[in-house]
């Protein structure tokens, strides 16, 4: 089985055949303080944008890369590499997903009883990114 985070990419949009949609959030059983929601969701938004036209993350190949990009935007995300069957999977609450203009696939979802997480399917590999609670 390949590391983590260089699994094949022979998929470059999400196998789970939806198309880019944006979905009605519900809130459910679990508490959301909508101060840090909002401002993951403005971050998320400013990532995407900011690398939109940009085919840099299709640079990146190792959680070193990632970290070293993330601390040159200037932005308060965590991130891990992921498996491609992991960027994938149905989620159970999708917030917003695209296809950027540099032809990389995003999602945005929101983990019950967890962050707002983005996630994005590379050329080298996938990752996920959020931004950690105190």
């Amino acid at each position: 089985m390949p590391a983590l985070g260089l699994m094949p990419h022979k998929a470059r949009a999400f196998s789970s055949g939806f198309e880019p949609y944006l979905y009605t959030r519900v809130q459910a059983h679990w508490s959301i303080n909508v101060t840090s929601e909002s401002s993951a969701l403005s971050e998320i938004s400013r990532f995407v944008k900011a690398f939109d036209l940009d085919d840099a993350l299709n640079a990146v190949a190792s959680i070193e890369d990632l970290k070293t990009l993330l601390v040159d935007f200037d932005s308060p995300l965590s991130g891990s590499l992921i498996p491609l069957e992991q960027a994938t999977r149905i989620p159970k609450i999708l917030v917003d997903s695209g296809i950027t203009q540099a032809g990389i696939p995003w999602r945005t979802l929101q983990c019950p009883g967890g962050p707002l997480v983005l996630q994005m399917i590379c050329e080298k590999v996938n990752f996920a990114l959020w931004i950690e609670e105190c």
